[in-house]
């Protein structure tokens, strides 16, 4: 699978992320791949497990942000749902979301897995 297949395989699109990377093909997939070794998803489990909300609401934060960066925009969007839930005094209730970034996130790494 090449990286253009890989965003169509996760239902994303692969030309908001190539335009941020100015049509550089190997740059996204560069990115992408490093994206395995990112740290902030188990980071996010510690933190569940601790239930430490600050954490969670640090880490959920910081998987927002690469989510955006990377064009994963169904992982951003349940990593900014579950940020907006802490920010509102939801805590138990955000406990669900993270169970669906934990979906999305597989989902995710399962396709990276696939790439050429």
């Amino acid at each position: 699978m090449n990286i253009q297949e890989f965003y169509d395989s996760i239902d994303e699109s692969y030309e908001n992320v190539s335009s941020r990377m100015m049509g550089n093909q190997k740059l996204v997939e560069k990115f992408v791949r490093k994206f395995l070794d990112d740290p902030t998803y188990e980071q996010i489990k510690e933190a569940v497990n601790k239930m430490d909300y600050d954490e969670i609401l640090r880490t959920t934060h910081t998987m927002k942000g690469i989510a955006s960066n990377l064009e994963f925009t169904h992982l951003q969007q349940k990593s900014a749902k579950a940020v907006d839930m802490i920010r509102a005094g939801q805590r138990e209730e955000v406990l669900p979301v993270i169970g669906e970034i934990e979906k999305e996130y597989q989902k995710v790494i399962e396709q990276i897995q696939k790439l050429d």
